[in-house]
């Protein structure tokens, strides 16, 4: 694991300026943030992803609005998976229920374009995230990844820490895969970012310490390079953790002189039950899960 991952570094990003379509207005617009070809499915759904991302849902009317923009980024059979752990959303109804939940729970969730990078009719969108939490904001950053047919998404995967969400509720008590790993790194060497890190570090002995935890949070590794575009790649499959074997997936981006990782810890920190649990306490405001 640790292997393949430092590997990603030796890619090169090919960054480059972004071909638009003519009348594709919004990646033009957006300028060095975009990267690759943009062809019209590519930049119907990144037109409509940044409309979404920019939106505000804190009264019903508005909440409403937004889901329905995004129900009409996928199709009607289109799936919607995290990044861990529970099976995709099915179908373009299903997704917007479970955004209408989600929003429901903090609806001040918003993101900015960050990079995204076009190769045929695959998508990185890699975006900066903020919502209030229980009265306290919570960043985090987040990569979607997307495959288009005719204009609309078939297949999305959205690359966060959904750890994030209840730092909040659990008052700074969450099991931390990453705890103290980045502390005390004063060596020189290629930056690196990733889930648990507050700030990018170059400490190649803490680098080896960030996947090494990794690494030990799971078991029975069986991901394979996936869709890639640009400076990101894609790797996927199953994993073991907290005694289940779930799916799993990351997405490593090399551009901006910084090896960023992108995954979701709490699958690899909690079990199916503990995480029901939280996102119960999200929703409802219930009891935290027995530790």
């Amino acid at each position: 694991m640790a292997a393949v991952l430092l590997g990603a570094t030796v890619m090169g990003s090919g960054a480059a300026v972004a071909e638009t379509t003519e009348g594709c207005a919004l990646p033009k617009q957006l300028g060095d943030l975009v990267e690759g070809a943009v062809s019209p499915s590519a930049c119907a759904f990144i037109t409509k992803q940044t409309e979404f991302g920019a939106m505000r849902s804190d009264t019903p009317e508005a909440r409403e609005a937004r889901v329905r923009l995004y129900g009409t980024i996928f199709a009607a059979d289109g799936t919607l998976a995290e990044s861990g752990s529970a099976a995709p959303v099915q179908g373009r109804a299903n997704i917007e229920n479970s955004l209408r939940t989600l929003l429901g729970a903090f609806p001040t969730f918003r993101f900015t374009p960050v990079r995204i990078s076009v190769n045929g009719d695959a998508v990185f969108y890699e975006a900066a995230n903020e919502a209030v939490i229980q009265g306290r904001m919570v960043r985090y950053p987040a990569v979607y990844r997307v495959v288009l047919e005719n204009g609309e998404v078939t297949q999305g995967r959205r690359y966060h820490d959904r750890t994030e969400w209840f730092r909040p509720l659990e008052n700074d008590g969450l099991r931390e895969l990453f705890a103290d790993v980045g502390d005390d790194c004063p060596r020189p060497g290629p930056a690196f970012t990733g889930p648990g890190l507050t700030a990018p570090v170059t400490d190649p002995a803490c680098h080896l310490a960030y996947l090494g935890r990794l690494s030990g949070a799971m078991s029975d590794v069986r991901l394979a390079p996936d869709q890639a575009a640009g400076e990101f790649r894609e790797y996927r499959g199953t994993v073991r953790a907290k005694g289940r074997t779930i799916d799993f997936g990351m997405v490593v981006g090399t551009g901006s002189g910084v090896l960023r990782y992108y995954f979701d810890t709490l699958p690899l920190s909690y079990d199916d039950a503990e995480m029901a649990a939280l996102f119960t306490k999200l929703i409802t405001g219930a009891a935290p899960p027995a530790r």
